[in-house]
């Protein structure tokens, strides 16, 4: 079983910009293909049943050009709007670079300073195209700045779907590296 602290939860939003960055570089995956993807998603669903078997989440891993290489629910009670927040989320960690929570907290930042500022005018995009809000995570390979996926899950609170999500990216980036290791 995965490895989760459902009370870390609580803490993210609180925490330091830098900090939550540092996160995102937690893990970096030894290589990527549809192999791994497919891997990868079928391991965040097994995941996410066991530790929120009563949640409806959808799992969703894509490509930056936005082709779909994994995409599952975990339970009857998923939406079309389910749907419509994984494209908004993943076309956030597209475009930033960096995950949907982060962009969240970004804004929040800003709107310390203006409390109107809305995510339109702070980085002109239009919401009802791109969601700040938790869930979406861009995955590196090593040697490679830049995303080779996007992998974004959606049905639970907006801290609970990102701290999953980066708890799945660790453990798997780290047991495919060991994979990778083993010459067995």
């Amino acid at each position: 079983m995965l490895e989760f602290d459902k009370k870390f939860c609580d803490k993210m939003p609180s925490l330091p910009l830098e900090e939550l960055r540092a996160l995102e570089r937690e893990y970096v995956f030894a290589r990527f293909d549809f192999e791994v993807a497919f891997d990868l998603g079928c391991k965040v669903r097994q995941w996410a049943r066991e530790l929120f078997p009563a949640d409806a989440l959808v799992v969703d891993l894509s490509l930056p050009s936005g082709q779909c290489v994994f995409h599952a629910t975990t339970n009857a009670g998923t939406a079309l709007d389910n749907d419509i927040w994984v494209a908004r989320k993943r076309r956030t960690a597209v475009r930033f670079g960096c995950s949907s929570f982060v962009m969240g907290r970004k804004l929040a930042a800003k709107q310390q300073q203006r409390a109107s500022l809305t995510m339109q005018d702070a980085y002109f995009v239009d919401p009802a195209e791109y969601a700040f809000h938790g869930g979406a995570l861009p995955l590196r390979v090593e040697g490679l700045d830049a995303p080779v996926a996007v992998l974004t899950v959606s049905g639970l609170a907006q801290a609970t779907d990102h701290a999953f999500a980066l708890a799945c990216a660790r453990e798997f980036a780290q047991r495919l590296a060991q994979r990778e290791l083993d010459l067995d």
